[in-house]
């Protein structure tokens, strides 16, 4: 009769381990997150008449051993009521973790 509350036991704490495990990997943002941050950031700033409505990743581009740089695609709702598409372009130096760069290039209004 000792076995069932030993395996119990042991199945609570499996349970606990896995749970526990399962959220550390989950919890975790993507690689792109600071980045993601950093694009809203400087399009708020660079676009202060317009609001930020839709937000895609568009990848990651290795450009070299130190850099890379992270894509991102925005729809804008401008002052004048207009939507407008602006890709930006996080550059990134790839040991130190550090910002290099943001770019922008307007495509205009979607389809």
């Amino acid at each position: 009769m000792k076995s069932k509350p030993i395996k119990g036991l042991v199945f609570i704490l499996v349970l606990v381990f896995l749970s526990l495990s399962f959220n550390h990997v989950f919890a975790q943002p993507p690689e792109y997150a600071k980045w993601g941050k950093t694009a809203v950031e400087e399009t708020v700033k660079n676009y202060p008449d317009s609001e930020l409505v839709n937000y895609d990743y568009n990848g990651k581009v290795i450009i070299s051993e130190d850099r890379s740089q992270y894509n991102f695609k925005f729809t804008l709702n401008t002052a004048n009521g207009q939507k407008k598409e602006v890709l930006v372009y996080v550059l990134v130096n790839q040991k130190s973790d550090q910002l290099i760069d943001v770019h922008f290039d307007e495509l205009g209004s979607p389809n």
